[in-house]
């Protein structure tokens, strides 16, 4: 029998003296699981039977929330064998007995501050919704100093770096009500600061924005009108790179080795040739990003001032840190300590692309842009996965964090960086309406990348940076209304707000569990071409209120299980007060 219990990804400290405990154990062994638990010194046990909580591939997952008498906890774990015999497994392993009852437990020394990871209060029902400045909406009239493409431009024969459509913030002042139709509460700007591209990933000056966009001023009174109406902003901050144009940067080229900016980047070779690209630059050799050394305490300095100045002046809600895997780690653990002690709500999220465990322990971001999960699952769209296989992924994945923190991730179904789910899902409307529902029903912050919302379409970068569309005749208005519907049970519904969700298959339709104390939401996709009968299971059903979502049914159920017939490449979301 194979258990296991990983003290980094399996016990979280909830308050000082309330734990979170999870167990692992090998499918067909355990008929009962019993925490043991005390003060690491008084060992005046409690013990309380573990939840069984769901299978995860071969194993069997085990948890309990527990109120310790002191921030000082020590546990083992009694297991009750099928069979009528006992294990013990404490941190040396299984074993019949225990020799040292000390030294033989699992040690949760002291629940300090620290180890309490707290979720930003106005996460719950959070909505939010990706713009790309200079492509959302074109607001003033007339425009100085840089040449304007066709809003519709797409054939992409000049670098996108190098086309601009001049939206600006006057254009997003503007569509204020259009957010509230939708239902987004929070609004995440790409670049705003001075740059000489269109995509401002090449920053100039961080304490300036474009002008193409407008003023500070302007800046100033749109963050004002948004927060008027009750929708916070986030702004992306660029601190893995600088563009060319950036002060310390252009002292380097001028003044060499004896710049005191010098060891700020990583110099190859002198004289700094942009033309040569004879330094570190972002990815691979883009010449017009050089990289920033983010291990030197100077820049580190500058930056934090960067993100005050922003937050104190502007009073903006959250950041987003582009290429944040690439940052070092202490600098963003001195972003969170320093940022958090002026606004303890702020919003910290890192833009990883892959698995992110190791920047997800509580000490550097809230969240990180889900791109793992969301692929996860756009496989079991595409038929690359089956609905046993993707639910037990994304549980694996998902049970490897702390549940408070894991209701912080930035869930997503494309970006700026990505294709646009309709094109990426091979322009199968069908498939991206099931997306949408995953976007905003699955664990965690929703983020609705701009014009998806109504079918909007687009290759890789650049191409899924286009202008939006915002003649009417032109948009989807069945994929609005279903996002729209859907941000309104996001927002009212206390399951789809908890931590607590389940992963698991029926068939090949692959389900998710939401539950809170007065709800539970059981979220089925079917990405297949064929009709699936369902037959859902479960005690909490009997004698409740049973709504769909598809048809907004309502039935009173008296049995413990529910069958539906889930059409082609459909949804429902059964909703159970």
């Amino acid at each position: 029998m194979q258990v296991i219990h990983n003290q980094v990804h399996d016990i979280f400290a909830l308050s000082k003296d309330r734990f979170y405990v999870k167990l692992w154990v090998q499918r067909g062994f355990a008929k009962s699981v019993t925490l043991i638990f005390s003060d690491r010194y008084d060992l005046d046990v409690q013990k309380v039977k573990m939840d069984f909580y769901m299978n995860v591939g071969n194993f069997e997952v085990y948890t309990a929330q527990v109120q310790n008498k002191t921030p000082r906890f020590a546990y083992k774990f009694l297991i009750e064998l099928l069979d009528g015999s006992f294990k013990v497994f404490n941190q040396f392993g299984l074993s019949d007995t225990e020799e040292n009852p000390y030294f033989d437990a699992f040690q949760f020394p002291y629940a300090n501050e620290a180890d309490i990871f707290e979720k930003p209060s106005f996460t719950e029902g959070l909505v939010v919704y990706e713009i790309f400045p200079d492509r959302f909406k074109r607001g003033k009239k007339e425009v100085h100093g840089r040449k304007l493409f066709d809003w519709d431009y797409c054939s992409w024969d000049v670098p996108g770096s190098e086309v601009f459509l001049g939206g600006d913030f006057a254009g997003i002042k503007e569509k204020i009500e259009y957010f509230k139709a939708l239902g987004i509460n929070a609004i995440y700007l790409t670049p705003i600061f001075k740059s000489l591209s269109s995509h401002r990933y090449n920053v100039d000056d961080y304490f300036d924005v474009d002008p193409l966009l407008g003023t500070k001023e302007e800046f100033k009174e749109l963050v004002d009108s948004l927060h008027e109406n009750g929708i916070r902003i986030i702004l992306d901050m660029v601190f893995n790179h600088t563009g060319v144009g950036f002060f310390a940067f252009q002292d380097v080229i001028k003044n060499g080795e004896n710049s005191k900016y010098y060891r700020w980047y990583n110099i190859k070779s002198l004289p700094v040739d942009i033309q040569k690209g004879n330094y570190e630059t972002f990815a691979t050799n883009v010449r017009s990003m050089p990289r920033i050394n983010t291990s030197n305490k100077e820049v580190q300095d500058f930056f934090l001032e960067v993100l005050k100045y922003w937050l104190l002046e502007f009073d903006v809600d959250g950041f987003r840190f582009d290429v944040a895997n690439e940052l070092d780690k202490n600098f963003i653990r001195r972003i969170r300590n320093e940022l958090k002690s002026i606004k303890k709500d702020i919003l910290l999220i890192g833009e990883v692309m892959h698995r992110s465990e190791n920047f997800l322990m509580g000490d550097m971001f809230d969240g990180v842009m889900n791109y793992f999960s969301w692929e996860v699952f756009a496989r079991y769209l595409m038929g690359k996965y089956n609905a046993e296989d993707a639910s037990r992924i994304l549980a694996d994945y998902r049970l490897k964090f702390n549940p408070v923190l894991f209701s912080c991730q930035l869930n997503l179904i494309g970006s700026h960086d990505t294709e646009r789910v309709l094109t990426r899902l091979n322009h199968n409307k069908q498939l991206a309406m099931l997306a949408a529902v995953y976007n905003l029903t699955y664990q965690g912050i929703p983020m609705i990348y701009y014009g998806d919302e109504i079918g909007m379409e687009g290759g890789h970068d650049p191409d899924s940076r286009r202008g939006m569309i915002w003649e009417e005749e032109k948009q989807d208005k069945e994929i609005f209304k279903l996002y729209r519907e859907l941000i309104d049970l996001k927002k009212t519904s206390s399951a789809l707000n908890s931590d607590n969700v389940r992963e698991f298959s029926i068939g090949d339709v692959l389900c998710f569990e939401r539950k809170s104390e007065t709800e539970t939401v059981y979220i089925l996709f079917n990405s297949r071409k064929a009709l699936q009968k369902v037959k859902l299971w479960s005690e909490f059903i009997v004698g409740r209120e049973i709504e769909l979502f598809t048809t907004q049914q309502k039935i009173k159920n008296y049995s413990c299980y529910i069958e539906l017939e889930l059409s082609p490449e459909s949804f429902e979301i059964v909703i159970v007060r």
